[in-house]
């Protein structure tokens, strides 16, 4: 089966749609609920699951018994194409936070990198949630209210991963890292 190259006009439109957000260190679920048909839908999830692995790079040619002949496979250069525009995607949607885990060569080796970092299953993304909800604080120029989302967020990824945070317990932990000039604030929500 020939590898079609997917044709300027559909890269365009590819390119086009913009998604509602990106991938942060809180919303896996929530960015691969939203990414995932849309890879399906435009024939761009074969390359993320695997299923159109990489062809090989050279086909048999016609040889002879003193030298054997190979030549180029023209599916190998299209799928190395196609297999770009599908990670060039993938990471138009992620966040700056999340880029680190941005790791492998293709769009598959992205996919996987990303769900290990942040798949609910991963002790490692537990821990990771945990301890930054434990040493949340509040920055200097940050709002109030962007700080208490931020907390939420993090409340909500454990929850997410079936290790919910105890409201009393996400009280003390905003509380304890609120900034300074709330000083007479912490003092009264933990008297």
């Amino acid at each position: 089966m020939a590898i079609q190259a997917f044709t300027t006009a559909e890269k365009h439109s590819h390119n086009s749609h913009k998604f509602a957000f990106t991938l942060s260190p809180t919303n896996y679920g929530f960015w691969k609920t939203m990414i995932q048909p849309f890879l399906i839908t435009n024939n761009f999830f074969q390359y993320v699951d695997g299923s159109l692995p990489c062809p090989s790079q050279t086909l048999p040619g016609v040889s002879t018994e003193a030298q054997p002949k190979t030549q180029q496979n023209p599916d190998y250069a299209i799928w190395i194409l196609n297999d770009a525009h599908v990670r060039m995607l993938i990471i138009s949607t992620i966040s700056e936070a999340s880029f680190p885990h941005v790791q492998g060569d293709t769009s598959r080796d992205i996919w996987l990198s990303l769900a290990r970092a942040y798949a609910p299953q991963s002790i490692s993304r537990e821990y990771t949630l945990k301890s930054q909800l434990l040493k949340i604080e509040m920055q200097p120029e940050e709002s109030i209210s962007t700080f208490l989302s931020r907390a939420k967020e993090y409340a909500e990824a454990l929850a997410n991963i079936g290790e919910p945070v105890k409201e009393k317990d996400l009280v003390m932990f905003v509380v304890s890292g609120l900034y300074d000039e709330y000083n007479g604030l912490k003092s009264n929500l933990l008297a």
